[in-house]
């Protein structure tokens, strides 16, 4: 039985609105010309359209504020990447600063308005049913650079039936290569099946030759574009259509890397 590594934010909940949002709060604190309590729905819009490039949450807070001086998102698409140490210099604090307000900001907004908080997180269709129906013996974890309390919270609101001690987000201050690196030396002989929707992020693991036996899948439905899945055909990273987990538990995998 294989041992599934799923991403949350673009693989099992389409968080892209209220990253968006929460990045939008969290940057009125910084900057004066941030008046308004929410985005406006253009600025939103251009938002989402570069959510790929996005890593971490954080990060959402430094493209609005390029978003809001008139950027472009098709433009950020590229250059996003080069401009984060910019835009955290003019913000006045670091990058553990702004990870803190970030999570401030949603716990605020999460306990003044859990519902609609929870309203702009759903799930992809169909998770629920397939996270509640895994087969038996099959271990599956979280990997995400969200936060796991927001994680825990999103799951028990859906309904959905998931072992917190299963979920490895930013506060354990692992990359997602040591995460699955511990579940290799957890589960020795076992398939590993990491499920992204970040090109760059598998590109990460195609990097490391002690990561080779790790099966890699890129969630199409998820934040990435047209040119990065051809990409990553191209590397020979398995494109995954829809969510099917149970399928991908009972796979062997053989590299052809």
């Amino acid at each position: 039985m294989s041992v599934l590594a799923l991403d949350f934010d673009g693989v099992l909940c389409d968080s892209a609105r209220e990253t968006g949002i929460t990045g939008w709060k969290a940057a009125t604190t910084l900057w004066e010309d941030m008046v308004e309590a929410v985005p406006p729905q253009s600025l939103l819009e251009h938002y989402c359209r570069a959510r790929p490039v996005i890593e971490t949450g954080y990060q959402a807070i430094l493209m609005m504020r390029l978003l809001k001086d008139g950027e472009d998102p098709e433009a950020l698409l590229e250059t996003f990447p080069h401009r984060i140490h910019e835009v955290v210099e003019r913000s006045g604090t670091d990058t553990a600063g702004l990870k803190r307000l970030y999570g401030a900001v949603r716990d605020r907004w999460l306990q003044a308005d859990p519902q609609g908080w929870l309203a702009l997180s759903p799930l992809y269709p169909g998770t629920r049913r397939v996270l509640n129906a895994l087969p038996p013996g099959t271990d599956c974890y979280i990997v995400t650079t969200k936060q796991e309390r927001f994680v825990a919270r999103l799951l028990e609101h859906k309904d959905v039936r998931f072992d917190a001690g299963h979920i490895f987000g930013l506060d354990r201050g692992m990359s997602k290569e040591a995460v699955v690196r511990y579940l290799m030396a957890h589960y020795p002989g076992r398939p590993i099946h990491l499920v992204e929707d970040r090109l760059a992020t598998l590109k990460r693991f195609l990097a490391r030759p002690d990561l080779a036996v790790v099966r890699l899948h890129l969630a199409c439905w998820g934040y990435n574009t047209q040119a990065e899945r051809r990409e990553a055909m191209g590397l020979k990273i398995h494109l995954l259509t829809a969510l099917s987990l149970p399928e991908l538990a009972n796979t062997e995998y053989h590299s052809d890397r």
